[in-house]
């Protein structure tokens, strides 16, 4: 769910009067959303001034450059391309392969937006403020989607790896404000889980004490999840805070590689931080929260630290609920400095072709670990936790679309690679 994008429209329509619907494009290609864009009763040609296109990820750009061409010659409307994570430090490179695309916005674009459609008041900076709230009733067949709220952005904690390891954490937003955003929500969702989104989400003791029972009054709510880090959370508010609800917790562990931790700037007491991240585990299990361990695999990895993470995640894999695991990726916006860095812990470029055409290459993250191998042991981890049912209840709160039941799940997953899947197939 793109929520930066929705946030965005949200602020179109109630902020500039605009007329605006938001789709997802999903598993579409172009042209599917094109026609499903025009079996709503779109009239693109006549009644849309506008294309405002979210590119939330390097790996989109060719499925950008498809819609945006096609958009282009059949129909002749402005496209509008933003997405930071991306476009940032990186326009001349997306003009070059966006050709049809007529005009770019960098970074946050709040002010950019409502200049574009001459709001008179309330411009701000996103970097220094999240959205107020999103308005789901604009986003087209909104009820497939978990609903989010924005807590806060940035985290600036300086893990090398994070394009938010300068940007400054802004404080959690006011409770008054997510009162209103769950009010909305209850209005329109008769059962939901809801993701409390926030690229670290931090426990502060008035504001969790304010949040508690903001949660606990709403009837529609089942569960919701966040994101943080290991040092922040607060294990004696685990107890009432599954009361209001929190069912799963990600945690970015990252590595359970002492030299790893120290490579990645995540602890500068790797030892201090994995007991710690066990005492976590332990006492989400007594009050049963889940707990997903991020990890990735980092320039300098090696057999030898690959098996210390893997043999730590063995260890504690009964209080485990899942895993996520992947390979560092080197985006040609990151810069020169950083590409220097990885390279100097050993890491190396894998594809240059794929450096030059799409802006990213995976890694050799060292001599020893190939990009290859880094791909097929990122499935491999989570299989050391999790099962198909590990995997669809995590996958549950927040992610899958709403209506879709276990069931389901294991029809798809009869149509699956089984070696291609980070998880097991156990039978029982």
């Amino acid at each position: 769910m793109n929520y930066g994008l929705l946030g965005l429209a949200t602020l179109i329509k109630h902020k500039c009067n605009k007329e605006i619907i938001m789709f997802q494009g999903e598993y579409c290609t172009p042209s599917e959303l094109i026609i499903k864009i025009n079996n709503a009763g779109i009239n693109i040609a006549h009644e849309c001034n506008v294309i405002l296109l979210s590119i939330p990820s390097s790996y989109s750009v060719s499925w950008c450059k498809s819609f945006c061409r096609t958009i282009k010659d059949c129909y002749g409307t402005k496209i509008v391309v933003g997405g930071r994570w991306v476009v940032d430090n990186n326009e001349k490179w997306i003009k070059e392969n966006l050709i049809y695309v007529d005009e770019i916005i960098a970074g946050f674009g709040e002010q950019a937006v409502l200049q574009m459609f001459n709001a008179s008041s309330n411009i701000y900076d996103g970097s220094k403020k999240c959205f107020e709230w999103f308005d789901y009733s604009i986003l087209f067949e909104y009820e497939k989607y978990q609903p989010c709220i924005e807590i806060s952005r940035g985290c600036g904690s300086g893990c090398q790896f994070c394009a938010d390891s300068s940007n400054i954490r802004t404080k959690n937003k006011d409770i008054h404000l997510i009162y209103n955003e769950l009010d909305e929500i209850d209005r329109l969702y008769n059962d939901y889980s809801l993701y409390l989104q926030a690229p670290h989400f931090i426990f502060e003791k008035q504001w969790i004490d304010d949040l508690i029972p903001a949660l606990e009054s709403r009837k529609s709510l089942r569960n919701w999840r966040c994101t943080t880090r290991v040092e922040t959370v607060d294990i004696k508010k685990l107890p009432r805070l599954r009361q209001s609800g929190l069912k799963v917790i990600d945690i970015g562990l990252e590595s359970a590689s002492e030299r790893q931790l120290i490579r990645m700037h995540k602890t500068s007491d790797p030892a201090k931080y994995l007991s710690y991240a066990e005492k976590i585990l332990h006492e989400c299990q007594k009050n049963e929260i889940w707990v997903k361990f991020n990890i990735l695999l980092y320039a300098g990895e090696t057999y030898e630290t690959l098996s210390e993470t893997m043999d730590w995640l063995r260890e504690h894999k009964c209080v485990i609920k899942d895993v996520s695991a992947s390979g560092l990726v080197y985006y040609q916006n990151m810069g020169s400095g950083a590409l220097d860095m990885l390279i100097k812990e050993g890491a190396s470029i894998s594809n240059q072709q794929q450096l030059r055409e799409c802006g990213f290459s995976s890694l050799n993250l060292s001599p020893e670990i190939s990009a290859e191998s880094a791909e097929q042991i990122a499935i491999e981890i989570p299989r050391i936790v999790a099962n198909q049912k590990d995997f669809f209840d995590i996958k549950k709160i927040s992610y899958f679309e709403n209506g879709y039941t276990y069931s389901m799940f294991l029809e798809d997953l009869k149509r699956c690679d089984p070696t291609e899947l980070p998880f097991r197939i156990d039978e029982k």
